[in-house]
């Protein structure tokens, strides 16, 4: 797709909130100037210093392994797919510790399914996409890191019809869903 043009151009970078017990969250509320030369300001959020996050859909056969998780700024538990922030410069890294972290498998082809941008209007932030196709005869010894409560396979149509009525809301495991069935995977 090609760009209209029309950036909007950071005058001053203003960090409006960074706390050393807190390193992947940075808050700034830069002043900028829109294309039509008015002043303005931008709020965004800065996680985990740039570096990209991850998401890993796991996939055995027909079925599709998600974590159950609570979700703190919702409010609820969520069925979704194991994610978090990026720590090395090797995304596919990331996504294998994650996958161990959150299900206990280890092993599989890992398929990027490339990045996207979470929320565009607030959030400067990646998160890689990996299918982790795992072998029929693999198990996970669940999940290794105190924050999910449950690791489940799932079939295949059951997760396809969630996201398409809306039943799964998680942003991460829908992209990667809809990315892993264009390319086949599912």
């Amino acid at each position: 797709m090609k760009s209209s043009g029309g950036e909007i151009r950071c005058i001053r970078e203003v960090l409006a909130y960074a706390d050393k017990a807190n390193p992947w969250l940075k808050v700034y509320f830069d002043d900028v100037q829109f294309p039509d030369g008015r002043s303005g300001r931008y709020n965004r959020i800065v996680e985990s210093d740039g570096r990209p996050g991850v998401a890993v859909l796991p996939i055995m056969g027909d079925q599709i392994g998600l974590v159950h998780q609570f979700r703190y700024p919702v409010g609820s538990y969520l069925w979704e797919i194991p994610r978090g922030f990026g720590d090395a410069d090797d995304p596919e890294r990331d996504a294998r510790r994650e996958l161990l972290e959150e299900t206990g498998l280890t092993g599989g082809t890992m398929i990027a399914l490339g990045r996207v941008h979470p929320n565009t209007g607030i959030l400067a932030s990646a998160v890689s996409l990996y299918a982790a196709v795992i072998a029929g005869n693999t198990t996970g010894g669940g999940p290794q890191d105190g924050e999910i409560a449950e690791f489940r396979w799932f079939p295949r149509e059951e997760v396809l019809a969630e996201v398409g009525d809306g039943s799964l809301t998680d942003a991460f495991t829908i992209a990667a869903v809809v990315r892993a069935q264009h390319r086949e995977l599912l």
